[in-house]
């Protein structure tokens, strides 16, 4: 066998090999997708949601009410982000960061206020 053909086989070989190794981890990748949790916030409270957050999700806030609403998240160490002010039919993301009991909170109506608990 020439060392020419040879030098091809073992290239065919590691494209072979690469392909099958890649088509392991494309179905990983897959099995991670985000995962988006809808939430309502009406004239004067979040709506009941029957969902478990994780880590890394995503929530989409949407404000179902005829007003403005500013919500604001409190995080398990105290740190703060503010959503900004939410006019009536707009969405909102927020992408949990980490695991742990979060407050959701308006500043405009006091009232609104929801807990959270996110798993690993």
């Amino acid at each position: 066998m020439s060392r020419e053909l040879k030098r091809w086989l073992m290239g065919i070989a590691l494209i072979i090999s690469t392909l099958i190794s890649t088509a392991g981890s494309a179905e990983q990748v897959s099995d991670s997708e985000p995962v988006v949790h809808n939430l309502s916030l009406t004239h004067h409270d979040f709506e009941d949601w029957t969902f478990t957050p994780s880590a890394s999700d995503t929530v989409a806030i949407t404000n179902k009410s005829d007003i403005a609403h500013s919500i604001y998240i409190t995080y398990p160490d105290g740190t703060v982000v503010n959503l900004d002010v939410q006019l009536p039919g707009e969405t909102f993301t927020w992408k949990i960061p980490a695991a742990g009991d979060y407050l959701l909170q308006c500043w405009i109506h006091p009232i609104i206020r929801a807990e959270m608990t996110v798993s690993p």
